[in-house]
């Protein structure tokens, strides 16, 4: 009888888990799983609102104005409901099979599962910026300095501390911003088999978090998977988007959600459609932007 991997379901729901959190770009944005009620149906899920009363004034007498703390819990349906499924030939190597079936599924998670989630956020973040900028093609050092200082001015101007912030930006935005640092080596650090590194990992306090260029995108369309020309699944620029220089959402502007539903395994002897065992791969996902808090996310958009 051919391999079963039913009860290795959990275990690879998790590792992909796993691998979705630790690939994204946009984890600095993602909800902290105890502020996250239960999901309640298909891809909907509780999220609390938190409500406090301001400051009263003291009494000796009488001590402190009472006062309330509430948490109300709203259904919320996620947005992005995605999936995908696979099959993996029949193989009569049961540890062969499940080092070949960990590995497909987490080559698929790193190559297309973070890549569109993390593009559908920058997109997303961009659409609800509450400051824009035109910034077009930027090619020299004091030009990107210029750019990322008159973002600091914005943040600065609304009571944000820069040592919080990440600094989201391309690869060339990454290099001119060091190609604008004053280095200065000294002799006695170059010995044989070393050399300067000239890698910042930090901007004014702010994180650099260097973006693919095929993540950083005003706007995407996603494919169905299986439209003509959409089969390969995924996502591509959208004929309206632009690439982003730069984009900076300050904590507490945007939330990121996503949520495995476990997957469904079927075994060569039940999968009616081929010799193979078929796997099924469904993820919902959203960001939210928060209407009172679009101030706080600014985007530079490129050429």
């Amino acid at each position: 009888m051919p391999n079963n991997l039913g009860g290795l379901v959990s275990k690879f729901t998790t590792r992909l888990d796993q691998v979705l959190v630790q690939g994204m770009k946009t984890g600095f944005l993602q909800i902290n799983d105890a502020f996250l009620g239960d999901f309640v149906g298909v891809g909907e899920v509780k999220l609390p609102t938190f409500t406090v009363q301001g400051l009263g004034d003291y009494d000796r007498a009488n001590g402190f104005a009472p006062g309330d703390a509430t948490i109300e819990w709203t259904n919320y349906q996620l947005r992005y409901d995605r999936g995908r499924e696979f099959s993996i030939d029949v193989m009569d190597d049961e540890e062969h099979l499940r080092i070949v079936t960990a590995n497909v599924m987490a080559e698929f998670a790193r190559t297309q599962v973070v890549p569109e989630v993390d593009a559908l956020r920058f997109a997303e973040l961009a659409a609800g910026a509450g400051e824009t900028v035109q910034g077009g093609a930027i090619t020299d050092p004091d030009a990107a300095v210029e750019a990322v200082l008159t973002m600091e001015e914005h943040f600065q101007g609304k009571g944000v501390e820069l040592d919080g912030l990440t600094l989201n930006l391309t690869p060339r935005m990454a290099t001119l911003l060091r190609k604008a640092q004053p280095w200065r080596i000294e002799e006695t650090t170059l010995v044989q088999g070393t050399g300067p590194d000239t890698r910042i990992k930090t901007f004014d306090g702010m994180v650099l978090n260097p973006i693919p260029y095929d993540r950083f995108y005003t706007a995407i369309e996603l494919n169905d998977g299986k439209t003509s020309g959409e089969e390969a699944g995924g996502y591509k620029k959208a004929d309206e988007g632009k690439g982003l220089n730069f984009l900076v959402a300050a904590p507490g502007s945007a939330t990121g959600i996503t949520k495995h539903q476990t997957l469904r395994y079927f075994a060569p002897e039940v999968n009616q459609d081929k010799d193979a065992h078929k796997w099924q791969y469904r993820l919902f996902h959203d960001l939210l932007v928060y209407k009172q808090k679009k101030s706080l996310i600014f985007a530079n958009v490129g050429a």
